[in-house]
């Protein structure tokens, strides 16, 4: 056994809780009052049993303890504090600034303020860290203060009503006082960078920019016809118009767009947030990519599906979805979902190894005949060479997933298009 590894269990050892029963009974003794509430018992123990002395220690004992509760509670009854962002919508790990306007409605100063709550996700029983901190607040002022703030992972920030808390002078308790906050911050997945298309085999429009004969604002003049509220005045057509003595406008072809809709398995993952998280970057990432090129979008979470509108607000409304997106109930529908009406359209379905090998090995022929690309996720140390040759794309999130994802989305469309 390696140094390294003893070091690693050692730790493992000191922080194992060996009675996880009697917690509720000792908690108390996690906070630094339960331990000057001892202090005071002992000292006032010894002073009725040993030594008149011990009664001065218990009085200092509680008035310390007094001093320190009744001085943050008497400063926070009169603070009041709005949070605000510079920006609505961000990625995650984007540096966005934080914005907090504190009211002291005291004539003196308060000290030792924190911002806490909403910011971070707490691991276990770990407290969840400061979002900030203040030196001091003058008295009878209407501060601002503005802070750099990171969001750790998608979501909607805060996630929970935050609070200004103090604990001075000796921080053996802490009153809080909780924050308004005007407008939360929507955190949306990293997305990764790609560059390309898959073609499109079959009967379906291999492309791009290729016109149909619809009615649209692309492709060559089909027709003449009366105006319409709303129509763009440079369609008017002013020959016909003088003839008619009333708009006519030019009705022109609409430009053919590739079908596709991305699929996540709400089956793949259960309860580990981490894949979670990955399989939002990717479907984020690949969404991108086709609303960039114009393709007919359309998504499908928690076996709801919706359309991609070809704007950039609809893309915006996916991305909103997808940070405050949370797993659904768990269902069986997944497979049959991507066959249907799966002629004319690709389908790529973002799922995990476990998931992938039994929809394979029960559904091969009908995802073959729907056109079904998976991107596989493998949640396991090993990597994802063994399922690579089944999967369209392979990854493994023991190593870079935005790096894997970007190297074989390159390589598949190259080999697509050279086939």
């Amino acid at each position: 056994m390696s140094k390294q590894q003893i070091v690693e269990r050692f730790f493992a050892i000191s922080n194992h809780d060996f009675c996880p029963w009697a917690n509720r009974y000792v908690a108390w003794l996690r906070e630094p009052l339960g331990w000057f509430a001892v202090a005071a018992l002992a000292a006032g123990l010894i002073g009725a049993l040993v030594a008149p002395q011990g009664w001065l220690v218990c009085a200092v004992v509680l008035v310390v303890m007094v001093l320190g509760m009744v001085w943050p509670w008497l400063a926070m009854r009169g603070m009041e504090a709005q949070v605000s962002f510079n920006r609505r919508r961000c990625h995650e790990l984007d540096e966005v600034t934080v914005i907090l306007d504190v009211t002291n409605r005291w004539p003196w100063p308060v000290w030792g303020l924190l911002v806490e709550r909403g910011f971070f996700c707490s691991t276990g029983h770990d407290q969840e860290p400061a979002a900030t901190a203040l030196s001091r607040v003058a008295g009878w002022s209407n501060s601002r203060f503005e802070f750099t703030y990171q969001p750790p992972r998608r979501g909607v920030f805060p996630h929970e009503p935050p609070v200004l808390a103090t604990g001075f002078p000796f921080g053996i308790w802490h009153a809080v006082r909780s924050i308004s906050v005007t407008e939360q911050l929507i955190a949306w997945p990293r997305t990764t960078s790609l560059r390309s298309l898959p073609m499109l085999p079959g009967n379906r429009l291999s492309a791009m920019g290729s016109c149909v004969d619809r009615a649209g604002n692309d492709g060559d003049i089909m027709a003449a016809r009366p105006y319409i509220r709303g129509d763009s005045l440079r369609r008017v057509h002013w020959v016909h118009t003088a003839r008619r003595d009333t708009l006519i406008v030019c009705e022109r072809q609409t430009a053919a767009r590739r079908r596709i809709l991305v699929v996540l398995d709400q089956n793949a993952f259960s309860s580990n947030e981490t894949a979670w998280d990955w399989s939002l970057r990717v479907v984020a990432s690949l969404c991108r990519e086709f609303h960039s090129h114009a393709c007919e979008l359309t998504y499908e979470l928690n076996g709801e599906r919706r359309f991609v509108s070809p704007g950039i607000a609809g893309l915006h409304r996916l991305f909103d979805r997808l940070a405050a997106f949370q797993p659904g109930v768990q269902s069986n529908r997944t497979a049959a979902r991507t066959e249907a009406d799966a002629m004319d359209r690709l389908t790529i379905l973002v799922t995990s190894a476990k998931r992938w090998q039994s929809l394979a090995g029960h559904d091969d022929r009908r995802l073959q005949r729907a056109d079904v690309r998976a991107v596989v996720l493998d949640e396991g140390a090993s990597g994802a060479g063994a399922m690579r040759e089944r999967a369209w794309i392979a990854l493994a999130l023991a190593g870079e997933p935005s790096r894997q994802l970007q190297q074989q989305w390159e390589r598949q469309c190259h080999d697509d298009w050279a086939k």
